[in-house]
């Protein structure tokens, strides 16, 4: 008779007594279901959490109440005015988000929204170089989310940007050329936490047992903390 393997057999996928991560992403340029099926692996096979995915943001007009968390990968060019506040008043009243790689490209075309959208992740996405090897550098070693993790190379894009908040805590930079970006910050909106990252553009990268674990790191932070 087969024996069940609980880090190979999703039959008993179930809710209950997990934290339910809501799974955010789609957009243009990345493979984010690539990225996703591989996080959701990881995290609720060998770490039970439990992942609702969804591409559709109107979810955010409808009670976020069996959510734990939201993480945020996607970059729709712009929202709907109730899809956006109710994403945003769920932050501001408490909602912890963690924010991967192209969440700060997100609402490009979206004027009205865009301004409060970056004080929601703490910067909006100027460019970057060729995806490269990148070598990254932990620069505030004592907080939780980073303590357990040495400087580590990731094949990865490296993000700058048109703008950033400066009231954001960061805990991971790096340099290209001479010129040093924020790579992963720590940050509040409202009565929420935010933590954002900018890696995690693919394949590549999300297999990379340091991103791994720092999105681990991140989420036992984010949730325990609220």
């Amino acid at each position: 008779m087969h024996s069940q393997n609980k880090f190979y057999d999703y039959h008993d996928r179930n809710p209950e007594g997990k934290v339910h991560i809501l799974y955010m992403a789609g957009g243009s340029w990345h493979d984010h279901l690539a990225v996703a099926s591989i996080l959701r692996k990881f995290l609720e096979v060998r770490h039970d959490y439990y992942i609702t995915y969804s591409e559709d943001f109107r979810i955010f007009t409808r009670p976020l109440d069996q959510y734990d968390i939201i993480i945020m990968n996607g970059m729709p060019t712009e929202m709907e005015a109730d899809e956006f506040e109710g994403f945003s008043n769920a932050v501001k009243e408490g909602m912890p988000v963690l924010g991967l790689h192209s969440a700060t490209a997100a609402l490009k075309k979206d004027d009205a929204h865009k301004s409060n959208y970056t004080d929601l992740i703490g910067a909006d996405f100027g460019k970057h170089p060729p995806i490269y090897t990148i070598p990254v550098s932990i620069v505030n070693q004592d907080h939780p989310i980073v303590k357990n993790i040495g400087d580590f190379e990731i094949y990865d894009e490296m993000y700058f940007y048109k703008e950033k908040r400066e009231d954001s805590t960061v805990l991971i930079e790096a340099e290209h050329e001479g010129v040093i970006t924020p790579i992963a910050w720590i940050r509040s909106y409202g009565k929420g936490t935010v933590f954002y990252t900018s890696l995690g553009h693919g394949v590549g990268a999300a297999t990379n047992k340091y991103f791994q674990q720092l999105v681990l790191n991140a989420l036992i932070y984010l949730t325990e903390n609220e």
